[in-house]
């Protein structure tokens, strides 16, 4: 029987700290009411899900939705010193994703 699960503890830390970021910033993004940031928390809350269930699905989407926020952002707030406390938890998201060990991992074990 296949088990669901929010959070894959078997994963390697990078993804598990991506997919957990991922559902936060998800319903941060829901809840500041900018249409485009809202569209991309509706993405990433089930790229976050679709990780933890090993789909490869997930990760590019995961991925796409970071990097989308982090474009976002700079678009809406423009290239300013306060931009950098608006676009770090973004921009920690895709170098987690996109951290060697988490590329391999969903290389090899991903469906």
């Amino acid at each position: 029987m296949e088990q669901r699960r929010w959070v894959n503890r078997y994963q390697p830390q990078t993804l598990v700290t991506a997919t957990m970021l991922l559902y936060i910033e998800g319903v941060f993004n829901m809840a500041r009411g900018v249409q485009a940031l809202t569209v991309l928390g509706l993405l990433m809350i089930p790229a976050a899900y679709f990780i933890a269930q090993d789909r490869r699905l997930g990760w590019y989407a995961g991925v796409a939705a970071a990097s989308a926020s982090v474009l976002v952002r700079l678009s809406i707030y423009g290239f300013h010193f306060n931009t950098i406390f608006s676009v770090i938890f973004p921009m920690i998201l895709v170098v987690l994703l996109m951290h060697p060990m988490s590329r391999e991992h969903q290389r090899v074990w991903f469906k």
